[in-house]
């Protein structure tokens, strides 16, 4: 890049190949491309790194990932989370349990995700709602969460039907 276009790369340069590498699963290339940026790696190719070896079940690399932000932004919630999470999906329940009770005793709190929904034409103009998890405020909250309720279960019935499906067939080959 700065060779060819006079540009020299940013942190958002760097995340997007940590990200890329990751989104192909190729930790390694990412942790090993880390080390290889001037000055160190930022808060955002760190971040990207992390959220990889969550997708990927990377828990090593994740742990010393997460580490490393901790260290850097202790009171940030986001790398606390991901590393529960990872835990979490690897049944690892009592490192779950260390590190939600160090996030009480240091103070750090989960932040609210919040989304926005636009209602309506593209065409016209935007009518956006914003909402977040739990969130009860729009006159039509019942509804709301009933049609939910409905899609989730459908959902279910779908995921299962296409287990049932599969199970047979396999017998069918067996």
């Amino acid at each position: 890049m700065v060779r060819d276009y006079s540009i020299e790369p940013s942190s958002e340069h760097y995340a997007c190949m940590v990200d890329m590498f990751g989104r192909a699963g190729r930790l390694k290339e990412a942790e090993f491309f880390l080390a290889q940026i001037p000055g160190g790696p930022g808060l955002s190719v760190l971040q990207s790194l992390l959220g990889a070896c969550r997708i990927y079940g990377n828990v090593d690399m994740a742990t010393r990932v997460a580490n490393t932000l901790i260290a850097l932004e202790p009171e940030q919630s986001g790398s606390y989370v991901l590393m529960s999470n990872l835990f979490a999906e690897k049944g690892q329940w009592d490192k779950v349990a260390n590190i939600r009770k160090g996030m009480r005793d240091k103070g750090v709190k989960k932040e609210i995700g919040f989304s926005w929904v636009d209602v309506g034409s593209i065409e016209y103009s935007l009518n956006l709602h914003g909402f977040s998890s739990d969130d009860k405020s729009h006159p039509r909250t019942e509804e709301i969460y009933w049609m939910a309720e409905c899609i989730g279960s459908e959902l279910k019935h779908l995921e299962r039907d296409k287990e049932e499906s599969e199970f047979v067939t396999l017998a069918c080959i067996i």
